[in-house]
């Protein structure tokens, strides 16, 4: 199901992860290309997988299940409080936005796909600036969403 801008102006995607990058595209994007009738959705893609293949269990298969439910409840804490982050940085900016969080084991494709859902006429996001190789062999996100999305896409260097 798609959503159609609110305002009448584009739906915008901004990847954000809390990293300086991110945040940068954000303040990029807004100073520089937003118009007042474009409609901001701040996606956060939460990596359940990552957080809980960190944890130390003493098999793949096996597991403490008040361990996962005492880590699952910590890591749903953090989120929420990275989402409430992105709504007061969206409030302090002025502008008309949305927070939205994806569950996903790729971040890159849970961009993507959220970015296809909302009908984004454009997805922004930040960068790390890894060489080629580094980049070849441990992965980009913002690569896979350059690669793999259907609208234009806005990768944002900070110039640090």
């Amino acid at each position: 199901m798609t959503e159609e801008a609110k305002t009448g102006g584009k739906n915008v995607v901004i990847a954000m992860d809390g990293s300086e990058h991110s945040k940068y595209a954000f303040k990029w994007f807004v100073d520089n290309c937003r118009k007042e009738d474009d409609h901001v959705y701040i996606v956060h893609a939460v990596e359940m997988n990552e957080m809980i293949s960190s944890q130390q269990f003493s098999s793949p298969y096996s597991f403490d299940p008040d361990v996962l439910a005492s880590i699952l409840k910590k890591e749903k804490e953090r989120v929420t409080q990275e989402l409430q982050q992105y709504a007061a940085l969206l409030t302090e900016s002025g502008v008309d936005g949305t927070v939205k969080s994806v569950h996903t084991s790729n971040p890159g494709d849970g961009i993507v796909k959220c970015a296809a859902e909302l009908n984004a006429a454009i997805i922004v996001t930040g960068t790390r600036g890894l060489g080629k190789i580094r980049r070849t062999l441990i992965g980009s996100t913002s690569d896979y969403i350059l690669h793999h999305a259907h609208v234009p896409v806005m990768i944002c260097r900070h110039p640090h």
